[in-house]
């Protein structure tokens, strides 16, 4: 292949690249990654529920009482579960 067939040729590329690209149209998000799923569940019954009792598992590292209710005081981590 001589260089001009070679410029030809890749001047053909760039132009099919650039008709694929203009016939893609890809929607861009509004919020980019995992921003755009922010917020979407908090309409969901029980949800702030299942996030205190998540908080509470991650301060103490086991599940809570039977009587403890969201709102209720976490107690502080046991040394085996978070030494400093």
């Amino acid at each position: 292949m001589t260089l001009e067939e070679l410029e030809k040729e890749v001047k053909n590329l760039r132009l099919a690249v650039a008709e694929l690209q203009s016939r893609v149209s890809v929607p861009v998000p509004e919020k980019p990654g995992i921003l755009s799923i922010l917020g979407s569940m908090k309409d969901i019954d029980g949800f702030d529920e299942m996030i205190a009792y998540g908080r509470y598992y991650r301060i103490t590292g086991q599940d809570p009482p039977d009587d403890w209710k969201p709102g209720d005081p976490i107690p502080e981590a046991s040394e085996e579960w978070c030494p400093r």
